[in-house]
């Protein structure tokens, strides 16, 4: 593996990222919405932490499909 596949099959702050939006229905998690594709991590970051201080259940989503939970309860 170069460098090249290496740097794009990590999920790193590097990249492109996105909010991914959760909805509960009843016992189930069922991924809802997603936001555009933004180019840096901490900029995904700042809009899932504004989303979930409203109340939604949010995730962060890389360019090769990698997920990080945010909220509380996610599986």
């Amino acid at each position: 593996m170069n460098s090249f596949d290496r740097s794009t099959s990590t999920s790193t702050t590097t990249g492109m990222w996105r909010v991914v939006f959760y909805e509960r229905r009843g016992y189930r998690i069922h991924m809802d919405r997603t936001g555009p594709w933004l180019p840096s991590k901490s900029q995904a970051q700042h809009w899932a932490n504004w989303f979930g201080q409203l109340g939604y259940h949010v995730a962060l989503q890389d360019q090769t499909g990698g997920m990080e939970r945010l909220s509380p309860g996610l599986p």
